[in-house]
C-alpha cells in the first residue's frame, strides 16, 4: 500500500473546498445568464418620485461571497495497524482505508475561512482539531 501522510490529504481537501467556494458564485451567474438569455433583468426603480425602467446586470444578483461551500465531512472506513519504527522513526500507527470488513470510521471535518479549521474523529471520538492556512493568491 503506498505511504500517504493523513496532513497531506487533509489539506489537499481543505484547498479543495477552498477552490470550490469561488467555482459556486461563477455557476450560480453562469445558470442566471443561461436562464434571462444573458440580458439584464428589467426592474422599475423610482427616482425623484418617478417611476423608471432599467435594466439590472445579472452580476448584480450574486454577492461575491453570498453562495459559499463552507464545511466538507469525509468519512473514511479503515483498519488500523502498528508500524515499527524505522531508521530512526519512532513506532506509529498506519489507518489502512478498506471497503470490506472495516474495524474503523476516520471522520475529517473541515470549515471554511482562512484558515480552514477542523477536526479529526476516530469512530465519533475526538482525536485533535486543526487549522490550515489557505493562500489567498487566486485559488478561492
Amino acid at each position: 500500500m503506498a505511504d500517504h501522510r493523513l496532513d497531506d490529504l487533509i489539506e489537499t481537501l481543505a484547498h479543495a473546498l477552498a477552490r470550490t467556494r469561488g467555482r459556486c458564485a461563477r455557476e450560480h451567474l453562469h445558470r442566471l445568464q443561461q436562464r434571462w438569455g444573458a440580458r439584464g433583468l428589467d426592474v422599475a426603480t423610482l427616482v425623484d418620485g418617478h417611476w423608471e425602467q432599467r435594466t439590472l446586470p445579472l452580476a448584480d444578483l450574486v454577492k461575491p461571497r453570498g453562495i459559499m461551500a463552507m464545511a466538507l465531512e469525509v468519512q473514511i472506513d479503515c483498519r488500523i495497524e502498528e508500524l515499527r519504527g524505522t531508521r530512526g522513526q519512532p513506532p506509529g500507527l498506519a489507518l489502512c482505508p478498506c471497503s470490506d470488513r472495516a474495524d474503523h470510521r476516520l471522520t475529517i471535518c473541515l470549515q471554511g475561512g482562512n484558515p480552514m479549521h477542523g477536526q479529526l474523529l476516530l469512530d465519533g471520538q475526538p482525536l485533535r482539531t486543526f487549522s490550515v492556512p489557505l493562500d489567498t493568491g487566486g485559488a478561492a
